[in-house]
């Protein structure tokens, strides 16, 4: 029969799982760590396996909504069955979860997965251990919490144990709960900060192996640029011919290997001169019978007169190799505005195949260099994307939780990231990409999960074993005890709710004492109305000597006892409170010359007067005030306003040189004071001669400058050191 109750108990855990579970916590990639599932572990301890099986459906709806995938209905609601069976059969919640992982959770999740999700098979063992790790972590956090919550919480008619727990069985228990919890959210935040660190290690490697390789394409780049244009300028300024011009680039060729071949064209574009002469018809080129007159690098460098580097092309003539063509306009020395034709530069696209070897930082990496039209002019061998093809590419891993920016250049519909790249764009326009593949560093990760789990496993048993010998060390005697008095019986006279959690040698212990414990009642009360005759008197009389200890007879005032015995105390208040506190000495200036010109008697008049003005002066209840000694007085003033104190104190000192004190047969008198204080925030010593010494001081100051001040200064932790 359904209880309204429990079906409201496990509804409402249900649903506050539904909203925790709908936030859940970003662990590398697209991992995330969940919470909420402790709410239907917590109802299955309670209530058993059907309101369990409920408020899972429920906490699985916010993963849901969260995730976009079903197996959290197939997995979560088994779990909840099965810890509710276990804990009708009172197994222990805890172990029967490690239980359930290791045997059905996650071979199911591993099948599941590899039936659905589209992941590399390397990434299965991951998340796959991160589910089961996951599980575990919620459920310990549920079962401390159970723990930890008053027994007047508990709901009304919850599954109660028949069978009786050994108090070494409890024991050890509850430390592998804290132990289990512990580790777990130790070895998380280990493998977070250090996975963090890991990807910004990864992507500062990227952005600087992009800005080398890019700066050293620039600079590549540039330099047969300037060749290019410096060798244009010199044959315009030569006074060779154009029919010698052919054995000069032949030479200049040679001192530029990378270019694939080089060219001079008149002023329609007929080549007359070519290198390597070789590849091309020498008769052709004798009768000016090429032309390049269609190419672009020949318009731009002819007719807009300026030094040109063209997209990738397929070269024609020298061969069918991509190539990137650099020409520049050549002039006659008579006429140095009308060019008379070109130089132009082919070079070789695969020879950046030695600035990338050369270059990269490590052997994982790879690079990819496009022009301004997005055409492939050169791609590590690695990433198998032919020159001159348009790059396609797709960013993905929109869903992964990293620092590292993610391309795809096969699955570009895929969401699972094939590389980490960093993006570096050239001066002309051209782009290079830096990237590595993603999956080496997911099975860094992996690895590094797998490696510290199993250290924690294999600390986590032998600590459990630590923890099992320890708890039969402490039971044992109590467990010989309960033996020794078991033969005595039992009372009728038991507290129902104590008998329900009371370990079996406990329950025998107590049992047998409550015997003895009738026996020892009646000798109890007469023992204990003496003692409260004397406790009555002694009190007295202990509350007379208090007031003699602590009080100075002429002032009223509390004496130094009463101070150092406090203060320890009124540090604590301040302490705990997060407030400051002000330790303040007051000394009656020139105290001397009072008892020497009127009389002992007239300063002891001046030391009642002045204990009267601070008592009506420091009225709050926490303030203390006492003589310390002679003509000096201790004001301390818990929880106060320290960018007021030395304002207070000031006042206090002007009222004090107002009041009039009386002199028979002589003219009124007038005291004032030197004060030295000192503040400190909480959490500043406690030792009360240290307080003193700062204090004092800052009094010696006001003394040395003139008296009647007061020196007041915040006290730091540098000057507790000092």
């Amino acid at each position: 029969m359904i209880n309204k109750n429990h079906l409201g108990f496990a509804v409402l855990l249900g649903l506050l799982g539904l909203l925790v579970n709908l936030a859940p916590i970003p662990l590398f990639g697209n991992q995330q760590l969940i919470i909420g599932n402790l709410f239907f572990v917590i109802v299955a301890i309670f209530l058993g396996p059907w309101y369990a099986l409920l408020t899972s459906l429920l906490c699985a709806t916010g993963l849901y909504i969260a995730w976009d995938s079903w197996h959290m209905f197939l997995l979560f609601p088994l779990e909840a069955l099965w810890l509710g069976y276990a804990r009708r059969k009172e197994f222990y919640t805890l172990y029967a979860d490690i239980t359930f992982w290791l045997l059905l959770g996650m071979p199911l999740f591993y099948l599941y997965a590899n039936l659905v999700f589209q992941m590399p098979n390397s990434y299965m063992t991951f998340i796959t251990l991160k589910q089961g790790i996951n599980g575990i972590l919620y459920t310990a956090l549920a079962v401390i919490c159970v723990t930890l919550l008053p027994s007047q919480l508990h709901i009304q008619g919850k599954l109660v144990n028949k069978k009786r727990k050994s108090f070494n069985a409890q024991l050890t228990y509850t430390f592998t709960q804290v132990l289990t919890l512990a580790l777990l959210v130790s070895a998380l935040i280990f493998n977070n900060n250090s996975i963090e660190q890991q990807q910004k290690d990864v992507k500062l490697n990227l952005e600087d192996s992009a800005t080398h390789l890019g700066k050293a394409t620039e600079s590549f780049i540039e330099g047969h640029i300037s060749a290019i244009d410096s060798a244009a300028r010199w044959l315009s300024l030569s006074d060779y011919d154009a029919d010698q011009w052919q054995s000069l680039l032949s030479k200049l060729h040679q001192s530029y290997p990378f270019f694939i071949s080089m060219l001079i064209a008149d002023e329609k574009g007929q080549i007359s001169a070519a290198s390597p002469i070789s590849r091309l018809d020498k008769e052709a080129v004798k009768n000016k019978n090429l032309s390049i007159s269609d190419r672009h690098y020949f318009q731009e460098a002819f007719y807009n007169q300026l030094t040109y580097i063209s997209p990738a092309f397929l070269g024609r003539g020298f061969g069918s190799d991509p190539i990137v063509a650099i020409s520049s306009p050549l002039y006659s020395k008579e006429d140095p505005v009308s060019p008379i034709g070109i130089i132009e530069g082919s070079l070789n696209l695969t020879k950046f195949a030695s600035i990338d070897e050369r270059n990269r930082e490590y052997k994982e990496q790879a690079m990819v260099l496009t022009d301004e039209n997005g055409l492939v002019i050169y791609a590590s061998e690695m990433l198998d994307l032919a020159p001159l093809t348009p790059l396609k590419a797709s960013t993905s891993g929109q869903r992964y939780r990293t620092s590292l920016n993610m391309i795809n250049f096969r699955q570009l519909d895929s969401f699972n990231p094939e590389f980490a790249y960093a993006k570096y764009v050239l001066k002309n326009g051209w782009s290079l990409h830096v990237v590595v593949p993603f999956l080496p560093l997911v099975k860094q990760v992996e690895q590094q999960y797998l490696t510290t789990f199993s250290l924690l496993f294999v600390a986590f048993i032998i600590t459990v074993l630590l923890i099992k010998v320890i708890s039969n060390r402490l039971t044992q005697p109590l467990e010989t005890i309960a033996k020794k008095f078991s033969q005595w019986g039992i009372t009728e006279h038991q507290d129902e709710a104590m008998l329900d959690t009371m370990p079996q040698e406990i329950y025998a212990l107590s049992s047998s004492i409550q015997k003895s414990k009738q026996e020892l009642i009646s000798y109890q009360l007469e023992l204990e109305e003496k003692v409260a005759m004397r406790t009555v008197e002694l009190e007295d009389a202990n509350l007379k000597l208090q007031a003699l200890a602590e009080r100075d007879e002429l002032t009223q005032l509390y004496n130094r006892r009463y101070v150092e015995n406090h203060f320890g105390n009124i540090h604590d208040m301040c302490k705990r409170s997060y407030s400051a506190l002000a330790f303040c000495i007051i000394d009656i200036d020139h105290f001397k010359k009072i008892n020497d010109t009127y009389g002992h008697q007239i300063g002891d008049s001046a030391l009642i007067a002045l204990a009267d003005l601070m008592k009506q002066f420091f009225k709050r209840d926490t303030d203390i005030i006492s003589r310390y000694g002679g003509e000096e007085f201790l004001v301390v003033l818990p929880q106060c306003n320290a960018l007021q104190v030395e304002q207070h104190l000031n006042q206090f000192k002007e009222l004090v040189a107002e009041h009039q004190i009386e002199v028979p047969g002589k003219a009124p008198i007038s005291l004032k004071v030197s004060i030295g204080a000192v503040i400190s925030n909480a959490g500043y010593m406690n030792d009360i001669d240290h307080w003193f010494k700062m204090a004092d001081l800052n009094l010696y100051e006001a003394k040395e400058n003139g008296r009647n001040r007061v020196v007041c200064s915040l006290l730091s932790e540098a000057d507790q050191l000092s």
